[in-house]
């Protein structure tokens, strides 16, 4: 029988225990996300199907991301999370036993499955061990893990890879969500996380938070320059002749990991517009620093700019939205929120290489850069409108 939790700090148990199986979470996912395509392709799939493979990950949690919202916000998290790291555990072990190809389209999308309700299911848990002033703070953190996890969990898996093969990687992953299962027994859930099944509902109204839209697509502008910035950033120093480009992505996740938890201390004292307001400027300008500097150092020294602005405001938009939604519904806020972020990260690329395709060299490039930019520009007008304009307005009308 669940019992109510008190939280009267931030560091309790049961936090520090969902930071860690989110660390294990991303540090399993990250691991494998670098070796993917190479291990499809040495045993033997053709790289057009590898990379098909690949994106079916992001095409089922993007399916399944709002059935995770509602899911999270009326039944267990702990159960969910452990049913969830099942599923992870099976699609990861699958990868390293298997050579069939239909049978790896299975396994990547048990994966993908897994994965979008893991991410929803862990950030609501999370809320519930977080004081409600401390809310930004505490999802700061958690995100923390999974900025430390992108910069070290892809260079620790290429070298379980070399010295002890591709499917040794997959299985460490996938024991790494099996340890997480083992922590969650010691998590309680709380009354608070769980409803009668008479209150369950299915539909759209329960399944994406209308309240969250707003901050949904401020964020999914980010989420697009993600997807460029991942997609055609190497290209692009190759078409400038630029090596060491893979430093970047390091100095981006150095820069995340200052920025989340001071961002989130500061929203929870000052407010959403102190930390996404100048993210949003910070950002805005290193896009389009990017598309015109042509050494290593000026990129690094924009990614550096970049990743900042993106650790102030991305945070504090996502507990924007979990705010905008109430407590109660966490889990559909956070499922809206990530889902914008899929639509807006699976759409960049393409709408990159439209861009490319017809823009051929460096101009092509640079226009990609400029129009995430000019996106993001357009949604900090957006913000200002929501909250700094629309509420004066209101306030004269009344």
């Amino acid at each position: 029988m669940n019992k109510k939790i008190e939280i009267t700090t931030l560091w309790n148990r049961y936090y520090l225990l969902t930071v860690l199986i989110n660390v294990l979470i991303s540090f399993s996912f990250y691991m494998v996300s670098s070796i993917m395509s190479k291990h499809l392709v040495n045993i033997g799939i053709d790289v057009a199907v590898a990379g098909v493979i690949v994106g079916l990950f992001s095409l089922t949690s993007l399916v399944c991301r709002p059935f995770s919202g509602i899911l999270a916000d009326n039944f267990s998290n702990v159960t969910l999370l452990r049913i969830s790291n099942v599923l992870m555990a099976i699609g990861l072990a699958g990868f390293a036993f298997v050579t069939n190809t239909q049978l790896l389209i299975f396994f990547r999308i048990i994966n993908g499955a897994g994965f979008a309700l893991l991410g929803t299911s862990v950030i609501t848990l999370a809320t519930r061990f977080v004081p409600d002033d401390r809310r930004g703070e505490g999802i700061g953190y958690l995100g923390l893990g999974m900025a430390l996890s992108s910069a070290v969990a892809p260079g620790f898996g290429i070298t379980i890879a070399d010295h002890l093969g591709m499917k040794a990687t997959f299985i460490a992953a996938s024991f790494m969500c099996v340890f997480a299962i083992f922590l969650l027994f010691f998590i309680e859930d709380t009354s608070s996380n769980k409803k009668t099944k008479s209150g369950f509902k299915l539909s759209l109204k329960d399944m994406i938070g209308i309240e969250a839209i707003p901050y949904t697509l401020i964020a999914g502008a980010f989420s697009f320059i993600n997807g460029i910035i991942a997609s055609y950033l190497v290209l692009y120093s190759d078409e400038l002749g630029v090596s060491g480009i893979s430093v970047y992505f390091t100095v981006c996740a150095v820069m995340l990991m200052i920025a989340r938890p001071l961002s989130g201390k500061l929203m929870d004292k000052k407010g959403i517009k102190v930390t996404v307001i100048p993210g949003m400027i910070c950002t805005v300008i290193s896009m389009f620093m990017l598309g015109r500097v042509t050494r290593l150092i000026p990129i690094l020294i924009s990614g550096a700019i970049r990743s900042f602005g993106q650790g102030a405001a991305q945070p504090s938009l996502q507990v924007g939205c979990i705010n905008k939604c109430g407590k109660e519904r966490s889990g559909v806020a956070t499922s809206t929120y990530y889902l914008g972020g899929d639509i807006f990260q699976g759409t960049a690329p393409m709408i990159g290489g439209m861009i490319i395709g017809k823009v051929a060299g460096i101009k092509g490039y640079r226009l990609s850069f400029d129009i995430a930019g000019v996106l993001l520009l357009a949604a900090f007008i957006f913000f200002i409108y929501l909250e700094c304009i629309k509420p004066r307005l209101e306030s004269k009308n009344n």
